[in-house]
């Protein structure tokens, strides 16, 4: 079975796997050597109290999500799913109301049309001793991604060469 995850650093990683765990993907003549290298960068899972520990240590990678699939926009704007359970599904959508309450579905539109959606941001704000009441209309999502090069299969990318 194949698994989604997405772990985090400073930005973030985003890991397919072929297998159930990343344990399981390693080749088994460099099985030793992953097992040193793997306390350097993921926390430990021996005891409670190391996990504790180590789960808010700095500079390790720690796992934020799992589940079926994501959908990876831009930074900040990616929708992960899983199909068995749609509680654990999870977005990020940078500047737009989470009233909207996006599913998947616009996710995917936006790479399979290659336009960005417009959004309509209503809100208040109080300046001056007085409440006003605001409409912001912005770009949504964009399929625009200017800090890499997309590729013909629109969906791979690589680095920017200039």
């Amino acid at each position: 079975m194949t698994r989604m995850s997405k772990k985090t650093l400073t930005d973030s990683l985003y890991l397919a796997l072929s297998a159930e765990t990343l344990d399981e993907v390693v080749k088994p003549e460099l099985r030793q050597e992953w097992l040193v290298a793997k306390q350097t960068w993921f926390p430990r899972t021996d005891s409670p109290e190391n996990k504790a520990y180590d789960k808010r240590t700095p500079g390790l990678f720690k796992l934020e999500w799992e589940g079926d699939g994501f959908v990876g926009l831009n930074a900040k704007t990616y929708y992960c799913f899983n199909n068995n359970d749609k509680t654990k599904n999870k977005y990020s959508s940078k500047g737009i109301s989470k009233a909207f309450d996006l599913s998947k579905d616009d996710y995917l539109r936006v790479i399979q049309t290659k336009s960005t959606g417009n959004q309509e941001n209503k809100g208040f704000v109080y300046k001056n001793n007085k409440m006003y009441s605001y409409i912001l209309k912005k770009q949504g999502l964009t399929y625009v991604y200017c800090k890499r090069k997309l590729l013909g299969d629109g969906m791979s990318t690589t680095y920017l060469d200039i």
